[in-house]
Order: C-alpha cells, then structure tokens, then sequence
C-alpha cells in the first residue's frame, strides 16, 4: 500500500530497496542504496552520494512501509551547505540563466553537453 507523500516513517533498514535500485545495480555499494542513503541521513551526514539518486522511487514502490528517501529535499539542503558537484553548479546556473540545464541554445539546437548532477 502506497502511502501519502506527506506520511513518511522511517526507514526499517530492510533492505528490499536494493534489488529494484537502478544505482545500486551499478554500484553494488549500501551507501549508494536507498537503504544507505537513508542511514546517511539519519546518521545527520551529507555527502555527494546523494546526488547519485536517479529519483526514479522505485525503492519507494517496494518498500513495505512506503518510505521515500526524499531525495529532492536532500539536495536541496545540499546546495544550501554548498556541496555541489560542478556538474550541478554547471545545471543550476544553465537554468537561471538560460531556463534550461543545457545553457544556450539555438532554436531547434540539441544540446551537446548534458549536465546532471
């Protein structure tokens, strides 16, 4: 059962976020799992793992008590203490000043550079 955005209980730490995780799978790390992250976070740490997060929340599906690693709030106070990657810094100034992650471009120009995080 999917629970509302505003409900978030704590992690259990059980795991079963690990296996549907696309960055996990890459990574074969637990700071790089939903589960990881979430322990970071209790733990009161903040570090450039959670940029890694695609925010897909997957993890969330399957998680038994619908927790959500709220990722989008985690970097946001991330760029708050200033740790940024320079790809983010790169994405952030692109969007403030351009509107888009991609920086100028031409009508009907693809982007060649995709900053991320």
């Amino acid at each position: 059962m999917l629970i509302g955005l505003a409900e978030n209980p704590t992690c259990i730490e059980c795991g079963l976020c690990r296996e549907v995780c696309p960055v996990f799978q890459i990574q074969s790390q637990e700071e790089y799992s939903p589960r990881g992250r979430a322990m970071l976070h209790s733990a009161g740490l903040q570090t450039l793992v959670f940029y890694q997060c695609t925010l897909c929340r997957t993890c969330r599906v399957v998680c038994p008590i619908g927790h959500d690693p709220n990722g989008e709030i985690l970097r946001s106070g991330l760029i708050e203490a200033g740790i940024e990657t320079p790809a983010n810094q790169t994405m952030i100034i692109n969007i403030r000043l351009y509107g888009n992650p991609f920086g100028p471009l031409a009508d009907g120009e693809l982007p060649k550079v995709l900053t991320c995080c």
